[in-house]
């Protein structure tokens, strides 16, 4: 029988599974608690849309059976911890490979779990380095404005010469109406 803690457990777990946009689970074993503490702090400085947890393969297990996500559940192997980034899909794999890069970290990655698929740990590399949401909204930006404002220009000068073409062929009929008089 599960006791009340336990089910408060599954709760949060199944909470946080169902609010994630991305969930990443990390063996974190030869990580002193310093490590750990130093891990999540790291990875919060980066994305602070995150939350790292040390979890019970089994009440995982039950967490993502719960929030209809079983797939999840081999996110759990060994002594696992999980990372949920809860933002941008990209933050939080950019935030972890930025801290295991920067200290120098051998943390196997047990797998990236996604839009309700489990796809391998080797994904999280993949996935940080996609660009974020507003470096592609500004990537796709800077590129519209371009032909944009060739454009423009274009128009411009089309309109330019219109006008002084009017205006060379108004001085002409000004001029023929002089000298007809």
């Amino acid at each position: 029988m599960a006791t009340e803690r336990k089910r408060e457990q599954v709760a949060l777990l199944e909470e946080r599974l169902g609010r994630a946009s991305i969930t990443i689970g990390i063996d974190y074993r030869g990580l002193s608690v310093k490590d750990m503490q130093q891990l999540r702090r790291g990875i919060r400085a980066e994305a602070p849309e995150t939350e790292l947890r040390v979890i019970k393969n089994t009440l995982w297990r039950r967490a993502s059976e719960g929030a209809g996500e079983p797939g999840a559940a081999d996110l759990a192997q060994e002594a696992t911890a999980m990372l949920f980034g809860f933002g941008d899909l990209t933050e939080a794999p950019r935030a972890l490979q930025k801290y295991i890069r920067e200290e120098r970290l051998e943390l196997p990655i047990h797998g990236v779990y996604v839009e309700g698929e489990l796809q391998d740990g080797s994904q999280v590399g993949a996935l940080a380095d996609v660009p974020s949401r507003p470096e592609l909204m500004a990537k796709v930006a800077g590129g519209l404005s371009s032909p944009i404002s060739g454009l423009a220009g274009v128009l411009s000068a089309v309109f330019r010469d219109v006008a002084a073409i009017v205006e060379a062929r108004a001085e002409q009929l000004e001029s023929a109406e002089s000298g007809a008089e």
